[in-house]
């Protein structure tokens, strides 16, 4: 942290320190947002406030550890760079200097796999027709599921909220991918986010 400091502050950078993230209704006045990423679980879900804090604002994950965190995630959540623990001063200056003109701070084989796995998904959200179908075929069930899931939720913490077994989720899940041709959990919650409404959950909706 001190080392990000003095590189923040060698780009006359104005810092402020915070233990959390940010409300979404409360107005964001900072040009970066510096996420610490050390120890946290997030395999291959990111936090649902780290994707909404990202979708307007530069935000970059540091203090990462390397092979835990899938930058291809990152980038399809609009992380605008990653730098990991042993990351030298001099990358983190360049870094985050590429960052603030801009540009994208990842591995040129995560940006290059992002790109053709949009691409490959662009023929699935072509029809809004398809999605709409896609959305009906499922069932209340599965749609809770699916949102829990798009927060992050593993499947032990869906099996606990909803009073069920694992195998049960991972049936629902299984389901899920089949009905909006989904091939793991980061492209259903890009469908998530594209095509299935926000709602309060109900009563009606958890059986």
């Amino acid at each position: 942290m001190n080392v990000l400091l003095k590189v923040l502050e060698t780009l006359c950078c104005n810092v402020k320190v915070d233990t959390s993230l940010p409300h979404e209704q409360v107005e964001n006045p900072f040009n970066l947002y510096l996420v610490c990423a050390k120890e946290t679980p997030w395999n291959d879900m990111l936090p649902a406030q780290l994707m909404s804090l990202a979708r307007d604002n530069n935000v970059i994950v540091y203090n990462a550890k390397s092979h835990c965190i899938s930058e291809q995630l990152l980038l399809m959540a609009n992380i605008k760079g990653i730098f990991y623990q042993n990351d030298t001063p001099d990358i983190l200056l360049k870094g985050i200097s590429k960052i603030l003109n801009n540009e994208l701070w990842f591995k040129r084989s995560s940006i290059c796999n992002a790109f053709s796995n949009l691409l490959a998904q662009q023929p699935k959200y072509q029809s809004q027709d398809e999605s709409s179908m896609s959305l009906e075929k499922l069932t209340n069930r599965e749609r809770t599921i699916i949102r829990l899931v798009s927060q992050g939720a593993k499947n032990k913490d869906v099996a606990e909220k909803l009073h069920i077994s694992d195998h049960t989720v991972k049936t629902h899940l299984y389901s899920a991918f089949r009905k909006t041709n989904a091939r793991n959990r980061i492209e259903l919650a890009n469908w998530a986010q594209k095509f299935l409404p926000p709602t309060i959950q109900s009563t009606a909706e958890l059986n």
